[in-house]
């Protein structure tokens, strides 16, 4: 599994924060027949500005939050489950309302 590195933040990025039910954008670069769904989660913390989100280094000054997943999720090279995992904000959307 990856994560995005770059791409242009999504509209509302800058809403993010604690509390937020974001969606975890993957990155399906190297695995482009994978089938699993982008996971869901809610932001439960502020993580670093600098270094390493999940499976993916962060460059620059990017903010990365810490994501509780709505179901335990298996990474697209088939880790996990996963509970949680810092991702980088680039690779978050905010929920869409339901």
């Amino acid at each position: 599994m990856g994560l995005r590195n770059r791409r242009e933040p999504a509209a509302g990025a800058g809403a993010l924060g604690v509390g937020v039910q974001v969606v975890v954008r993957l990155d399906r670069v190297r695995y482009p027949d994978a089938t699993a769904e982008d996971p869901s989660g809610v932001i439960v913390a502020a993580g670093e500005l600098d270094g390493a989100a999940l499976y993916a280094p962060v460059s620059g000054r990017e903010a990365v939050w810490v994501v509780q997943f709505d179901e335990p999720f298996f990474g697209l090279d088939g880790s996990g489950p996963h509970a949680s995992a810092r991702v980088a904000q680039s690779s978050l959307d905010a929920a869409p309302e339901a």
